[in-house]
């Protein structure tokens, strides 16, 4: 599988800030580009149910395969362990964005 690009988006929390980027599979490690095809891989319903958290920071991720696109969501406290080094990876990357 390979991934041509995602889009990261962080809503939610106390204020309910929206925050996100968007970047090409350049602009990922090594070590995060395998961590996400693995959790790909390993998850082949791959789209996950929204997140029904209050007050706590929902990620969304939507990633471009050469397979099609998949949606993943998680709250701060179900990123899994794998992909905790991505996220806040785009954290460090994301900007205020519209709703």
């Amino acid at each position: 599988m390979e991934i041509s690009r995602i889009r990261f988006r962080q809503s939610g929390g106390f204020a309910g800030l929206v925050r996100g980027c968007e970047i090409a599979d350049t602009d990922l490690t090594e070590a995060h580009r395998r961590a996400l095809k693995k959790f790909l891989s390993a998850h082949k319903t791959a789209d996950t149910a929204p997140s029904a958290a209050r007050d706590l920071q929902v990620y969304e991720l939507e990633i471009d395969t050469d397979t099609g696109p998949t949606r993943l969501e998680f709250d701060e406290s179900s990123v899994p362990d794998e992909l905790t080094s991505l996220v806040e990876h785009l954290q460090t990357l994301a900007r205020p964005m519209r709703l």
